[in-house]
C-alpha cells in the first residue's frame, strides 16, 4: 500500500512539473514579450542653426566660424524602465559644414502626463549625452580629427498617426566638441596647428516615434 501511495505521490509531482513547463513562459521568450511591450524609438531628421567657434590652441584666440544651418539624423532605441521613462542608447550623423560628427550617447525619453484619449497630441521631453567621433571626417594631408563630449536636450509633441506610430515635432539645443590638429612642412621648419571646436545649435527635428 506504501508503495502504492508513493507511485501516485512521484507520478502527481511529475505531472505538475510538466504542466509548470507547459504553462510557464519560457525566459527568452518572457524577455522577448517585454522588449516588444515596452520597446521605444525615435528616428529624426532635422537642422542646426547657430553660431559655432574655433579657438587656436597655441595661441588661444578665437576664430568664429561663418554661421550656417545644418544637418542631422538621430536614431533613439530604448525601453521603457519605469512607467513612461524610456532609456536607451542614441546614434546619429550631425553635419557641421566640411566637418561631421557621430554622436553616440545615452538617452531619456518621457511623455508628459496621461492621455485618457489615444488620439490626443501628447507633450514630451528627452536628453541626449555621449561622445562624439570624426570617423566620416577628412584626414587628409596630415589631419587628423578629434571627438569630443555632446549633450542634447529637447522637449516636442507627439501626434498620433491613427496606427501604432506618432510623428514627433520637436526643438531643442545641442553642444558638440571636436579638435583638429594638422602638421604642415617638412621638419624642421614643419609647423603645427591645433584648434579646438565649439558647436552651439538650436534643433528643430521632424520624425517617427513607436
Amino acid at each position: 500500500m506504501k508503495k502504492i501511495s508513493l507511485f501516485f505521490l512521484c507520478y502527481a509531482c511529475a505531472v505538475g512539473f510538466v504542466f509548470a513547463q507547459e504553462t510557464t513562459p519560457k525566459p527568452s521568450k518572457a524577455w522577448k514579450s517585454y522588449l516588444k511591450k515596452n520597446y521605444v524609438n525615435h528616428t529624426e531628421i532635422g537642422g542646426m542653426f547657430g553660431k559655432s567657434y574655433s579657438i587656436d590652441v597655441n595661441s588661444y584666440y578665437s576664430v568664429p566660424i561663418k554661421a550656417s544651418a545644418n544637418l542631422l539624423v538621430q536614431s533613439f532605441n530604448g525601453v521603457k524602465v519605469y512607467k513612461n521613462w524610456a532609456v536607451g542608447l542614441t546614434v546619429g550623423v550631425d553635419w557641421f559644414s566640411s566637418y561631421q560628427i557621430v554622436p553616440i550617447g545615452i538617452g531619456i525619453r518621457k511623455p508628459l502626463g496621461q492621455p485618457s484619449n489615444p488620439k490626443a497630441v501628447t507633450p514630451f521631453w528627452g536628453i541626449d549625452a555621449g561622445y562624439g567621433f570624426t570617423w566620416l571626417g577628412d584626414t587628409s594631408n596630415g589631419k587628423e580629427l578629434t571627438g569630443g563630449l555632446n549633450v542634447s536636450p529637447q522637449v516636442g509633441l507627439l501626434i498620433p498617426t491613427g496606427g501604432n506610430a506618432k510623428f514627433t515635432l520637436s526643438i531643442g539645443y545641442k553642444n558638440s566638441r571636436m579638435q583638429s590638429y594638422v602638421k604642415t612642412g617638412i621638419d624642421p621648419y614643419s609647423s603645427e596647428e591645433t584648434y579646438d571646436f565649439n558647436f552651439n545649435r538650436f534643433l528643430v527635428k521632424l520624425g517617427v516615434a513607436f
